[in-house]
């Protein structure tokens, strides 16, 4: 899993073509010297390039050219760890326990997917899609749940690995989002996310500052917003359990993950989902 420990930022301010620009490159290690090291190497870099008049580097997006920067909250074993995304919540980071999310549009399947379904083709219905999807590879077994904007598959008693062949095919077979797939092989790891998006309970939006927080007063400003989050959060469920399909059984490590992923994701409570 490409989960960094420690991060760095260095920062510089350097004149060229006639303007001023306040330059910021962040390092990242298994330790906060490593990350300091990488984080000079890449300002140095991000300097001698402003000098010579290129471009910025395309921003960062979606996790695809470096890792997230997001707090550790827990680590299980090799298995997996727990993190805090960029607006608070808590993602669930594994190294082989496969995860397929599937985002829906607003408004159910469109005029085309219905009609589509009228003449068998592919089922018109997202869930029965995803069904035809995960037996296609039977005997494996999975768990689908329901999300507030979608599906999610959990494969049970085989392992995946992000950016393999198995996994890339499946994901894309069952309907994933290209980012998502391409977010898995980028990471190394499969990721599910186990607490409400804060807009969607009433919580405010993004929390203050960001990952990593040094400044005392923005610490309990964060600290302030994530019990805001938490006491928001506290009457909804990020998944539903809807069924299982096949009759195979976990190993003990994924069987902690899928109990972890139920647990905080309150998936078997039947609540409003965020």
């Amino acid at each position: 899993m490409r989960i960094p420990r420690a991060w760095s930022k260095a920062e510089d301010e350097v004149e060229a073509r006639g303007k001023r620009f306040h330059l910021v490159a962040w390092g990242w290690g298994d330790d906060v010297a490593a990350a300091g090291r990488l984080a000079a190497e890449r300002l140095a870099r991000l300097v001698e390039r402003v000098r010579r008049g290129e471009r910025f580097p395309d921003l960062y997006g979606y996790g695809l050219e470096r890792p997230l920067r997001e707090e550790v909250v827990q680590t299980i074993g090799e298995a997996g760890v727990v993190t805090r995304n960029v607006y608070g919540a808590l993602v669930l980071n594994t190294a082989r326990l496969l995860f397929i999310d599937v985002d829906l549009p607003e408004g159910g399947p469109s005029l085309g997917q219905r009609v589509l379904g009228l003449f068998g083709r592919r089922p018109a219905d997202p869930l029965e899609r995803l069904r035809e999807a995960l037996r296609a590879v039977a005997p494996l077994t999975f768990r689908i749940y329901r999300t507030a904007a979608g599906l999610r598959a959990l494969g049970v008693d085989r392992e995946y690995e992000p950016g393999g062949q198995a996994a890339e095919a499946l994901m894309t077979h069952a309907g994933a989002d290209p980012r998502y797939v391409k977010l898995c092989r980028a990471q190394r790891s499969f990721r599910a996310r186990l607490t409400p998006k804060p807009w969607r309970c009433g919580a405010p939006h993004r929390p203050p500052g960001e990952h990593p927080r040094s400044d005392p007063d923005l610490v309990a400003r964060f600290e302030a917003w994530r019990r805001e989050y938490e006491a928001a959060a506290a009457g909804w469920a990020t998944c539903e359990f809807v069924e299982t399909i096949g009759a195979g059984h976990p190993d003990e490590a994924a069987a902690g993950l899928i109990a972890l992923h139920d647990r905080l994701t309150r998936a078997g409570e039947r609540l409003p989902l965020a």
